[in-house]
């Protein structure tokens, strides 16, 4: 395991990001195939009239005309994608690869718990609408990476602690399956600096109840339980931002 550890440390000094993100990318486009996991593109679903909905603020930040154009960006990649029943969904592979060729600029992004600037930083509030959506209409998930530190001040918070899911593109990605019998489609709208999303459908939604319960478990550190329709399914641990 050391070794393994050692030869992990190496490869991240002396091979560029974009090339690791790459051979990832690979590896999980490979499994994905060789069992049987595939992605439909299809569109459709905006005038469905059953929806499930939540809007945030986008908040005043550095760099925050690039943020609004990344979100903007994938909301128009991911507006009217749509699952059919016990179809899978992947955040990456509606988006693609947040490159300038794709249309993403540089934004700010939370990595090894640093804020850097990257190609389309920002899209981590777009996914983590997302999941926040997928747990309300009763998705599953199958695929979801938390931050690993809590950055936010409470006067600064625009969603839950314990609501968000960061992506990566090959590393981390925000996976979704229906398990409804029937197809939903995601609709993703922003407006001046208001980002709306919706699980849409033709036939009635279920509205789970989400409560997200912080509670410290150390000095800097904090635990979330996610817990819906009343009963705890799972915790996530954040470190706290130092003062």
């Amino acid at each position: 395991m050391p070794k393994t550890n050692s030869l992990k440390r190496f490869v991240r000094r002396v091979m560029p990001l974009e090339f690791r993100q790459t051979a990832a990318q690979t590896r999980r486009e490979i499994k994905d195939w060789s069992s049987g996991i595939v992605f439909p593109r299809l569109r459709g679903g905006d005038q469905w009239p059953s929806r499930v909905e939540i809007t945030q603020p986008v908040m005043p930040s550095p760099l925050i005309e690039n943020k609004l154009s990344n979100v903007r960006r994938g909301a128009s990649l991911i507006d009217m994608s749509q699952m059919e029943p016990d179809g899978c969904w992947s955040f990456w592979s509606q988006v693609g690869r947040p490159s300038a060729r794709n249309g993403f600029v540089s934004g700010r992004n939370l990595v090894n718990g640093r804020l850097v600037t990257q190609i389309g930083g920002g899209l981590c509030q777009l996914s983590s609408l997302i999941y926040h959506l997928a747990l309300q209409s009763g998705l599953d998930i199958v695929e979801r990476h938390a931050h690993s530190i809590d950055i936010y001040r409470e006067e600064d918070r625009f969603t839950p602690l314990g609501s968000d899911a960061t992506v990566v593109w090959g590393f981390k990605d925000l996976r979704l399956h229906n398990p409804h019998p029937f197809p939903v489609s995601i609709g993703c709208m922003l407006h001046e600096m208001r980002l709306t999303g919706q699980i849409r459908s033709a036939e009635a939604l279920p509205k789970h109840v989400i409560d997200f319960v912080a509670d410290d478990v150390s000095l800097g550190r904090v635990g979330v339980k996610t817990i819906i329709n009343g009963a705890e399914q799972w915790q996530t641990y954040y470190e706290r931002r130092p003062d």
